[in-house]
């Protein structure tokens, strides 16, 4: 008898479970990439709030960076952060719906 997997009838559950895996690595790069954009948003945010402000105060340096620049790091970040999520959300779709159409049924059954 062979033991190769599509004689047993297995080659198909071998592929499944690799694109299983792909797909699963694909969410984990995606879920470490949203935390690492917007944990490093957030702080340029909170550097830009705590800088002084006024007229000429965009020419002031803060760790090597102007508040100018730092203002456009910000600003990329977030436009980077809002479409890595955005990938997010499309790829998990199937996910997102089943959790808020779990969390809304009325029939739940209570947890052990």
């Amino acid at each position: 008898m062979s033991s190769d997997p599509r004689v047993l009838g297995h080659a198909h559950t071998a592929d499944r479970h690799r694109k299983s895996g792909q797909k699963a690595r694909l969410r984990a790069l995606i879920a470490l990439t949203l935390i690492v954009l917007w944990i490093l948003a957030a702080l340029t945010g909170f550097l830009l709030y705590v800088a002084p402000a006024g007229p000429h105060s965009g020419g002031l340096i803060m760790f090597i960076l102007t508040k100018a620049q730092w203002a456009n790091v910000h600003f990329w970040l977030s436009v980077a952060a809002s479409l890595v999520t955005m990938m997010h959300i499309v790829i998990d779709w199937k996910a997102l719906t089943g959790c808020v159409r779990f969390l809304t049924s009325v029939e739940r059954k209570p947890m052990p």
